[in-house]
């Protein structure tokens, strides 16, 4: 039950931190932004838990370093699509890595994901094609989507790898080194190819401080506890609602128009989701 609370948590903060970070690469460069998010998250774990880190930490750093790495290709590929698309298109698209779990999963341990999970994929498709093919979006919003399809790629391997080395590691060490590599990647991207003058703004400190502490500090430390405890598969479904919260912020904070073909890819994509996860739910009872 905890455990779910913890990903019902990491659901809503991911939602909201759409329009948030939306707000947030208008304002900050994509990586330098990044850099600032998952390096004062690994000072706050740090401060809290240091004790824990310094007598763990070698154990953890294989697992830190790949994990790290996923999430650093998944954040910043969906952070700099948010150029291109809305907050709400970006979730729903974002929460496709609910579906990829299953055919992973599939390949690595030869465990058939059921048709009716290849049915929702099909129907997940079906919706992302309505989402991509909308005719209000301009030619340039094809390129957020297919940096948010990576995304949810990076996403979903990054699920895998978490409950794989949570197994036996402490998560809170796991979680501090998977946010040092996450900001090394991000410094170092940043000072390659973005200006050093658009670093400092006083302007979004509030949706910064938001994304801090809220989605960043606290949603992936619960995340990575949280999975040491359940299936990856389980962990999806409710964390896929993050879609939902995400189209909803982006709606009510930045006033995001949503046409009824949005809306059916919307619904698609969800009822896809909702179709894989529980559809293996009915299968194991």
């Amino acid at each position: 039950m905890l455990a779910d609370l913890g990903f019902l948590y990491c659901a809503f903060f991911w939602g909201i931190t759409f329009p948030t970070m939306k707000i947030l690469v208008g304002i900050y460069p994509a990586c330098w932004l990044l850099f600032l998010r998952f390096s004062a998250g690994a000072a706050m774990i740090y401060i809290f838990f240091h004790k824990r880190i310094n007598a763990s930490i070698s154990k953890t750093l294989k697992g830190g370093i790949i994990i790290g790495v996923l999430l650093y290709v998944a954040i910043t590929v969906q952070t700099i699509g948010l150029r291109y698309i809305g907050g709400g298109r970006s979730a729903f698209i974002s929460a496709t890595y609910v579906l990829m779990v299953p055919f992973m999963l599939w390949g690595l341990r030869r465990i058939f994901p059921g048709w009716l999970t290849i049915g929702a994929a099909v129907l997940c498709v079906a919706g992302m094609y309505l989402l991509s093919g909308d005719e209000t979006s301009g030619p340039q919003a094809y390129i957020g989507d297919i940096l948010t399809v990576i995304c949810a790629l990076a996403f979903a391997v990054q699920v895998i790898a978490i409950s794989r080395y949570t197994s036996d590691t402490d998560p809170i060490a796991l979680s501090f080194v998977e946010f040092v590599v996450f900001a090394v990647m991000s410094l170092v991207t940043s000072i390659i190819f973005e200006t050093p003058s658009e670093y400092f703004s006083m302007n979004g400190l509030t949706e910064l401080v938001i994304t801090i502490v809220f989605a960043t500090f606290g949603c992936y430390m619960i995340q990575i506890i949280a999975q040491k405890y359940a299936e990856p598969s389980h962990a999806t479904i409710i964390m896929s609602l993050e879609s939902v919260f995400g189209l909803l912020a982006s709606v009510i904070f930045l006033g995001e128009t949503v046409t009824v073909r949005m809306l059916t890819g919307c619904a698609m994509i969800f009822t896809a989701v909702l179709i894989s996860e529980l559809s293996a739910v009915f299968l194991k009872k």
